[in-house]
């Protein structure tokens, strides 16, 4: 994010949002926790437009650039989960992204953020007159060539991973996302749940789904997010598998202040 390299932001007066490291830190506990590219760039674009509606289109085009029309609905909720997920983890208890039904996402004004300036680095020192007299020209002209050869081969090297990262990285990320998640089980033969893996116990997401009997039905397919140290749980709601994009809707739903007892 060249654009962003001198800035930061301020969430919460807790949470600081480095775009140039694609980075979490904790103020507190100095906890840093690095983002998915993708995850980065939806934040950033939020935050920028704090206070105001961001569409889904918006985002994708952002974030995932000149191929955001082959990426999955389900790639883009991913990052969008693991945004939330990051978020509990560093024990944020306000829901800092928030969905609006049909028109997209927002960070409410009632989230503090605060735009701040990195300092400017220190300037590289310059090489004084007599480095600069005692450098011969023939072996200059030499190593300006070499430089000039390596950059090309690099670059050609670059472009070939980017090309190869467009074409596999939404199949393999789509089926890679979930696979940290507990195998499906079924609850009275209505709905499949998932838990994430990480979490030390899932109590908390078999309460959830007994006291919300409405979400699990129709076959519906929901992976929960929770951890029994947090009060925030979220959830995405889909009508079939992650693993399938085609003929498959699914929305967001997130509990700040979640409290199963």
């Amino acid at each position: 994010m060249p654009e962003a390299d001198n800035l930061f932001y301020l969430i919460e007066n807790k949470i600081l949002f480095i775009p140039a490291k694609q980075s979490l830190v904790h103020m507190d506990s100095h906890e840093q926790i690095k983002l998915k590219p993708t995850a980065a760039l939806c934040l950033l674009l939020l935050l920028r437009n704090h206070g105001a509606i961001v569409t889904q289109n918006e985002l994708l085009a952002f974030a995932w650039g000149e191929s955001h029309r082959q990426v999955s609905f389900n790639a883009f909720y991913q990052s969008i989960l693991s945004l939330r997920k990051t978020f509990a983890q560093m024990n944020v208890e306000k829901q800092i992204i928030t969905t609006v039904p049909r028109k997209g996402l927002i960070i409410q004004r009632e989230i503090s953020v605060e735009e701040q300036q990195d300092p400017v680095p220190e300037a590289q020192p310059e090489p004084s007159p007599s480095e600069t007299i005692t450098e011969s020209l023939p072996y200059k002209a030499t190593n300006d060539k070499r430089s000039i050869l390596n950059l090309t081969e690099w670059w050609m090297i670059i472009a070939t991973v980017i090309i190869i990262g467009i074409i596999i990285y939404p199949r393999v990320f789509n089926e890679q996302y979930f696979s940290g998640y507990v195998s499906p089980m079924k609850y009275d033969g209505q709905c499949h749940y998932f838990f994430n893996g990480d979490s030390s116990n899932h109590l908390r997401h078999k309460e959830f789904i007994q006291e919300h009997p409405d979400m699990c039905q129709d076959d519906n397919y929901l992976y929960i997010t929770a951890y029994p140290e947090t009060k925030n749980i979220s959830v995405i709601l889909c009508t079939t598998s992650m693993e399938l994009s085609r003929g498959n809707s699914c929305q967001s739903v997130y509990y700040p202040r979640y409290d199963s007892q």
